[in-house]
């Protein structure tokens, strides 16, 4: 589990390098990566130690998910075993927060990216629809790799 957090933190840091948020990031001092999963974040602290995005110092947070946690989000990673919390908490307000998981049905729940596991390599689904109701752009060499779903 360990280094498939590693590699999906880094797919994660990828993800934010080649998308825009349409409310300019550049008003707040960090750029934050948040999911409910703790040792997830402690993964994901280790591995993009001393990573920036748009000259932000990335910060990992772990938040419970209800909104006053997830306020400040820009990225929030929800892994399989906090999908059901994350479904329960489907009320919440995801605007201008990049929603990336793992569970089976992520996309068709209101993710906008999902990790899979193809030929036993790490693999991802975009609903580009879901990220531009939700104010961000990816980039189209993002786009290009991964596989793209309605949602």
């Amino acid at each position: 589990m360990e280094k498939e957090y590693q590699l999906k933190a880094a797919f994660l840091y990828n993800f934010a390098r080649f998308s825009q948020w349409h409310n300019s990031l550049s008003q707040r001092e960090y750029f934050t990566l948040c999911s409910p999963d703790k040792h997830f974040v402690d993964t994901a602290s280790t591995t993009l130690k001393g990573r920036s995005i748009n000259k932000q110092p990335i910060q990992n947070k772990h938040v419970a998910l209800d909104q006053i946690s997830i306020n400040g989000c820009h990225m929030l990673f929800i892994t399989s075993s906090t999908a059901a919390n994350w479904q329960s908490a489907q009320q919440l307000f995801y605007k201008n927060i990049m929603l990336v998981g793992e569970a089976e049905n992520f996309i068709k729940n209101g993710g906008q990216i999902r990790f899979f596991l193809a030929g036993g390599k790490v693999r991802f689904e975009i609903a580009p629809q879901k990220l531009e109701e939700a104010d961000i752009a990816m980039s189209s060499k993002v786009l290009r790799l991964a596989r793209i779903v309605k949602g």
